[in-house]
């Protein structure tokens, strides 16, 4: 009886320390994957939203510049793979900067990218109700940005939605070819930002894209990592993705901003994508058309 007893104890210290040990490496990994907040500069308005996005509330950022404008496009960014909106914040922050709305949402599904793409077309139908008290106001006309899974949802998005006038793909990743069934269908402007190939793009499995529609644009960022396109990022993110790099980050941005510009902001004086890179030495453009980047 007392050896049972012993016996029983015993079991009982293993499994108490078991779920200490985990506890403490759960502890641990969600302060490693916490990011600090990104301050909101000075001409950028923004707020928080809770918003019911294919029947679950989220959190949703809204930036806006704080120049007086009537109206101004909406450029929706979604985050990727178990991230979150505030990953996001200094996309926010710049959109707003460039005089256009900024929704910065998080997805409500932890891995449904189709819920995910159905929650970002809820979110473009909020965010242009008539009753909508945004300011500046809509104008009709949006653009898609997305980072990994994000870059899949968002294009799912953008071949139904008619609002949509472009899209961005920050390095994104495909999920059993549905993304290069989806991108046959695309019809506004397209542009992939892709990092260099790894574990976390799936070998950059999005590149093949390109062979199924011609008319999408790619250009891989040299040496950057798969969360460069983060900003703030997180110390976990880093351990799996490698360290990301500020000013890879404002590679990311420049490219993205050239083609929002162009197609959103109808702005004359923006240049084009591919002509930037004449003497970027920064990044590679993938041949269109083709399924290998040379």
């Amino acid at each position: 009886m007392p050896l049972n007893t012993s016996s029983r104890r015993r079991k009982w210290i293993i499994a108490a320390l078991l779920v200490a040990t985990l506890m403490f490496g759960l502890y641990v990994a969600d302060g490693a994957n916490r990011v600090p907040p990104m301050p909101v500069p000075q001409g950028v308005k923004k707020h928080t939203e809770k918003i019911s996005l294919q029947g679950e509330t989220v959190p949703v950022d809204v930036y806006v510049p704080a120049t007086k404008l009537e109206e101004a496009p909406v450029v929706i960014v979604a985050h990727g793979f178990s991230r979150h909106r505030r990953v996001m914040a200094e996309w926010g922050n710049s959109i707003a900067l460039h005089g256009m709305i900024a929704l910065v949402p998080n997805l409500p599904s932890f891995a449904d990218h189709g819920r995910n793409a159905r929650a970002i077309e809820d979110l473009i139908h909020w965010a242009h109700e008539p009753a909508r008290t945004l300011q500046p106001r809509p104008n009709g006309e949006v653009g898609l940005i997305g980072h990994s899974a994000g870059g899949f949802a968002t294009l799912l998005a953008a071949v139904r939605e008619p609002r949509v006038r472009c899209w961005i793909g920050l390095d994104p990743v495909d999920f059993r070819d549905h993304g290069q069934n989806a991108v046959k269908s695309l019809k506004v402007p397209g542009l992939m930002l892709l990092a260099e190939p790894g574990a976390w793009n799936r070998q950059g499995n999005a590149v093949p894209w390109l062979a199924a529609c011609p008319s999408l644009k790619a250009l891989r960022i040299r040496g950057s990592t798969h969360c460069d396109p983060e900003m703030p990022t997180s110390h976990l993110a880093e351990m799996f993705c490698g360290k990301t790099d500020p000013a890879r980050h404002g590679i990311y941005q420049h490219y993205a901003f050239s083609l929002l510009r162009q197609v959103l902001m109808h702005d004359p004086e923006a240049p084009d994508v591919i002509a930037l890179t004449a003497k970027d030495a920064r990044v590679q453009v993938l041949p269109s058309g083709s399924a290998k980047a040379e």
